[in-house]
């Protein structure tokens, strides 16, 4: 239920080079990186996930930061970690300096031109960070570091301990939440949104029935007395999951989701439904049901075996 982060020899793969001219520089970055394309040496930092693009300006009428030609072409079949080369269309601040400085090399080419594409690079970083200053606001596409300040805007504290993407979940839906928080609804959908699957909520329950002193039971060294419980603020929570599954800190949460979201006078049991799943490894067999074979396997011991033991 974490996100693991995968080794430059796991992650990287073959992956088809989408069609980005035409689109601008920020679309195109986008496009590559909901393909597989990453830069390995971003790897453990906030950037992971990033495609390694290589981008030079060019003059075009096309129109500010459009992508206007591509390196490899669209189809191509590289490596999720190799460097796309885009040629994005710029105005040249060359254009705006007196003519002396626009005259061409005898070999071609401008060097005050070339010069000036340097500090295009830096302003253009920047005039694309203002232009898009509305993904900022946006949950899905907002950088992970701004996600506990977008949080702050609703009162919603984002737990540490979440993957990227079930953060971005909740805090997408937390205005939804808060109109349903301490009712079976909002906790059965914050567990679902966590585990991934739907839990069963039953009200004005509780597993434990008691017995009266003297009656039916006896107080003895290891009994435990509590106090009386009402069921009327009682509730039990069945999660389909084998708790063998799951680790205690996945354990924990489920308790801490359960506690914020319920109503605070209530109490609530949690009980876990799902089948254990198939372990490898010798369990231990029944004395009477199964035999140890020569050859470690345990076995069922037929009936007419049995009977003739006996």
């Amino acid at each position: 239920m974490s996100t693991v982060s995968r080794s430059r020899r796991a992650r990287r793969r073959k992956q088809k080079v989408p069609h980005l001219v035409g689109l601008q520089v920020s679309d195109a970055r986008l496009v590559l990186r909901h393909r597989g394309f990453y830069d390995p040496g971003l790897e453990g930092t906030p950037d992971e996930g990033t495609p390694k693009v290589d981008i030079r300006y060019d003059k075009s009428f096309a129109p500010y930061g459009t992508v206007i030609a591509q390196n490899p072409t669209k189809g191509q079949i590289v490596d999720s970690d190799s460097t796309i080369e885009l040629v994005v269309s710029m105005e040249s601040l060359l254009d705006y300096l007196p003519a002396i400085f626009r005259r061409q090399a005898v070999g071609g080419g401008n060097f005050v031109e070339n010069f000036l594409w340097i500090f295009q690079h830096i302003f253009y970083s920047i005039e694309s960070k203002i232009d898009r200053m509305d993904t900022y606001f946006d949950v899905f596409e907002t950088p992970e570091e701004f996600l506990p300040w977008l949080a702050s805007w609703v009162a919603f504290t984002l737990d540490g301990d979440w993957d990227e993407s079930q953060r971005r979940l909740f805090l997408k839906k937390a205005v939804d939440l808060y109109r349903i928080r301490g009712t079976v609804k909002g906790i059965r959908t914050m567990l679902e949104m966590y585990t991934g699957v739907e839990a069963k909520i039953i009200e004005n329950a509780w597993p434990l029935d008691g017995f009266q002193i003297g009656v039916a039971s006896t107080i003895g060294p290891d009994s435990a007395i509590v106090p009386p419980i009402n069921r009327a603020h009682c509730f039990i929570v069945e999660v389909p999951l084998d708790p063998e599954d799951l680790a205690d800190d996945e354990i924990i949460k489920i308790h801490q989701i359960i506690e914020q979201e319920k109503p605070a006078h209530t109490s609530y049991y949690l009980r876990f439904t799902g089948a254990p799943t198939q372990r490898s490894g010798w369990m231990g067999p029944v004395i009477g049901q199964y035999r140890m074979t020569s050859t470690e396997v345990v076995r069922e011991i037929p009936e007419a075996e049995k009977r003739a033991e006996a």
